[in-house]
C-alpha cells in the first residue's frame, strides 16, 4: 500500500511530500475547480519537478451545490464535474472522494428515503459517467454524525455502492470516522471488492496523524484491510499543526511499517 498525504494543491508544503517520504499527494477538487487551466498546468509541472505524484482528490463538490432536498440540482453538479474533473486529470488524479457532507446532508424535514434515491441517482447518472469519461474511480466516504446525517457508516455506504452497481463507484474507509461511529474493524472483510481508498487519523487523539505510542492499534486496521483484499492507497488526513515536516515524516515512516 502507498502512503500519501492530503494537502491543498496550492499549499507549497505539497512540494515537500516526496522529501518527507510520502508516496503521493491527495488534493481538494473543489479548491481547484475555479482555477484557470494555465495555473493547473503550471502546478502540475511544479509537482513533476518535485517528484510528487498527485493520485487522488477529496472535497468532490463545493458547499454551494445542493445534492439532496427540494433544491437539489444535479444538472449543476454535472456541469461542475464537466469542468473540474479534466483539471484533476491533468494532475494525474485517478481517484476522487465523495465526502462533501454539507452538500449531501438531508435537509431538515425532508424524507430520508427521497434523499437516498437522490444520492443513488446522482452516483449512477452523474458521478459514474463523469468519472468514466476521465478515467477515474469515485469513492464514497462515510462521514461521522458530526459532519453529516446520511452515509455515516461503511455498512450504510456500501449498501448505496451496491445499489448503484457501477464500477466507477466504490467505497472509502476513513479510520477516524470509522472508529468515531464505533464500527468493528473486522467488518471490513465484508467489503471485499468495494474498498478502493482509505484515509487515516486517530479518533482517540482528536484526529492527530498516527504516531508511535499514540494508543491506536494500526496493525489491526491494516490487517483488516489486507483481509478484505485491499490493494488501494492510504492518505494521511488529520491535524498537521505545529512542525509540519516532522509530523508528516514521522507519520509516513510509522505507517509504512504496517503497510
Amino acid at each position: 500500500m502507498k502512503i500519501g498525504c492530503c494537502l491543498p494543491l496550492f499549499d507549497d508544503r505539497i512540494l515537500l511530500l516526496r522529501e518527507l517520504g510520502a508516496d503521493y499527494a491527495e488534493i481538494g477538487l473543489s479548491q481547484i475547480a475555479e482555477r484557470p487551466i494555465g495555473e493547473i498546468r503550471e502546478r502540475a509541472e511544479a509537482l513533476r519537478e518535485a517528484g510528487v505524484a498527485c493520485l487522488s482528490a477529496n472535497l468532490l463538490f463545493p458547499g454551494s451545490l445542493r445534492l439532496t432536498g427540494e433544491n437539489a440540482d444535479h444538472e449543476a453538479a454535472a456541469a461542475y464535474l464537466e469542468t473540474a474533473l479534466p483539471k484533476a486529470a491533468l494532475l494525474g488524479v485517478r481517484t476522487v472522494v465523495f465526502g462533501s457532507g454539507g452538500t449531501r446532508a438531508v435537509p431538515e424535514g425532508f424524507s430520508r428515503e427521497k434523499a437516498w434515491k437522490q444520492l443513488r441517482a446522482l452516483c449512477a447518472n452523474v458521478i459514474a459517467p463523469a468519472a468514466a469519461k476521465n478515467g477515474m474511480i469515485c469513492c464514497i466516504e462515510p462521514l461521522g454524525l458530526r459532519e453529516c446525517n446520511i452515509l455515516n457508516t461503511c455498512a450504510e455506504t456500501a449498501k448505496l455502492v451496491r445499489e448503484v452497481d457501477a464500477p466507477e463507484i466504490r467505497l472509502l474507509v476513513d479510520l477516524y470516522h470509522f472508529d468515531q461511529v464505533g464500527e468493528d474493524r473486522r467488518s471490513l472483510s465484508g467489503y471485499r471488492g468495494l474498498l478502493r481508498h482509505a484515509h487515516i487519523a486517530s479518533a482517540k487523539n482528536g484526529r492527530d496523524l498516527p504516531k508511535p505510542g499514540d494508543g491506536e492499534d494500526y496493525t489491526e486496521f491494516f490487517d483488516a484491510l489486507r483481509g478484505a483484499g485491499y490493494e488501494g492507497n492510504v492518505s494521511l488526513e488529520g491535524n498537521m499543526e505545529g512542525r509540519f515536516e516532522e509530523t508528516v515524516r514521522r507519520s509516513v515512516a510509522y505507517l509504512k511499517t504496517f503497510a
